[in-house]
């Protein structure tokens, strides 16, 4: 009969000090999350080789290896040399040769002999590095892409690796170099995104959708098998999951990674960027602007605006709250100030329990503006030309930006809480004469309800229900 995770656990945890004890929770991957990794890779009754990258306590490597046939073998790499302790107790329960270095990954040389790679690593921003790659240098800059990298370089070919990670890789430009690298060297054969990070991750502090990811080294298959909301209260095999061609995943010459094929309603629409429009991001940085900002209105400055300055559609200036609403006119010799005219502001950081991801306003001032960094705003120009919208366009965006056809779309290509400029660039977009229509369908309030505006869209376009 099959060890579960969770038996494997609990049988190691009985012969461990409270202190250890304390130790693997903070560790631990849930058991029932480490059933459903080890499940992903596909079942043979050749004995493999397994690696574990960054081990803790051993749980995922032991999950692979108790489904594996007699005769396999563990590598697992941990630094900590506690945890690299409990890995060789949790591992001898179920697999008689095993070999735990105490190391860290990035110290580590291993081979690419490896049939079976699994990992749960750290999920940390760094300072962007370079890794060297037989396909050349691979820049990452978060912890858990770097182990990625060291994870595909390990594998042999034909190898598979299942990997428990954010869904940040999927989209944006800070992980696109890796997204690019990983696509040539790997097949992305599953993908299960997770409901809830809260329900089953409360102790890794994640502010981001956790997905597992099963890639095999070998040319893209045609299809991905996607669990596009998974729970470990069930066996993967007993959820929905559906096959979808891997070229509907793909978005854009950045290869954005969507969960799901895009609606078919928005078929018809060419990009954001494709209808002439540019999204940039505010130009103040605050704090290393500290010495122009004013509470108070004085001759020659100018308004600023923050997220807070967000109110439904709108954008009122000035608003009661924390954060200065005005610029001196110091800041007309910086590289801060926005031509006079309207735009549409989107807020960059949102989360996956928010009503929209999308949080779009409207905003026209008829003087020279500032934007904080905290804001994307929506132009006719360029990366270093702002131009401003025609009044109907800005309004017209921004009811656009905030219909629920669109936070779908968006939800399917983000699980992280940024929204990132270059994602908002590829969103479908109509054309700029519907974009006018729309304007005129509604007015522009600061308590317009979902269901206007979805309503006043389906009519536009002739849309019968909403999917």
């Amino acid at each position: 009969m099959r060890t579960s995770a969770a038996e494997i656990r609990d049988h190691a945890a009985a012969t461990l000090s409270p202190e250890t004890q304390q130790r693997l929770e903070q560790f631990l991957t849930p058991a029932p999350v480490a059933d459903q990794a080890a499940s992903l890779f596909t079942p043979t009754r050749k004995p493999v080789r397994i690696l574990d990258l960054g081990s803790g306590t051993g749980i995922l490597a032991a999950a692979v290896a108790e489904r594996s046939a007699d005769g396999s073998s563990v590598v697992a790499v941990e630094q900590d040399a506690n945890l690299a302790a409990d890995s060789e107790r949790t591992l001898s329960q179920v697999c008689h040769n095993t070999k735990v270095i105490n190391a860290s990954v990035f110290e580590t040389l291993l081979d690419p002999v490896f049939d079976r790679v699994i990992l749960n690593p750290p999920y940390k921003k760094i300072s962007p590095i370079r890794i060297p790659t037989s396909a050349g240098d691979v820049k990452v800059t978060n912890q858990y892409t770097a182990f990625m990298v060291y994870a595909i370089q390990a594998m042999a070919d034909g190898g598979e690796c299942v990997a428990i990670i954010p869904r940040s890789w999927m989209n944006g430009e800070y992980f696109k170099d890796f997204r690019k690298w990983l696509l040539d060297e790997c097949s992305i054969d599953a993908i299960a995104v997770y409901g809830s990070r809260q329900d089953h991750f409360k102790d890794m502090d994640i502010l981001q959708e956790i997905m597992l990811l099963k890639l095999t080294k070998q040319a893209q298959r045609p299809d991905v098998l996607v669990y596009a909301s998974a729970t470990p209260s069930l066996p993967l095999d007993r959820q929905q999951a559906e096959h979808v061609p891997f070229n509907q995943l793909i978005l854009g010459h950045d290869r954005i990674i969507r969960v799901q094929q895009q609606d078919p309603r928005l078929a018809s629409f060419g990009t954001l960027s494709e209808q002439g429009l540019w999204v940039s991001t505010g130009k103040l940085v605050w704090f290393r602007n500290r010495d122009i900002l004013s509470a108070q209105a004085t001759p020659g400055s100018h308004p600023l605006y923050w997220s807070d300055n967000q109110a439904g559609l709108l954008t009122p200036h000035p608003v009661d709250c924390k954060r200065e609403q005005w610029v001196t006119a110091q800041a007309d010799a910086r590289s801060v100030l926005l031509p006079a005219g309207s735009y549409c502001l989107v807020n960059r950081f949102s989360s996956k329990e928010q009503a929209r991801r999308i949080h779009a306003t409207y905003l026209r001032s008829d003087i020279g503006f500032v934007a904080d960094n905290k804001l994307n705003y929506i132009h006719q120009g360029a990366s270093r030309r702002t131009i401003p919208l025609p009044d109907d366009i800005a309004r017209g965006l921004t009811l656009w930006l905030s219909t629920s056809i669109v936070d779908e779309w968006y939800r399917q290509i983000s699980g992280s809480t940024q929204v990132n400029a270059t994602d908002l660039r590829q969103l479908p977009c109509p054309n700029r004469s519907q974009l006018a229509q729309l304007a005129g369908k509604l007015p522009i309030e600061d308590d317009l309800d979902q269901e206007r505006i979805d309503h006043a869209t389906e009519g536009l376009f002739s849309w019968t229900t909403a999917s």
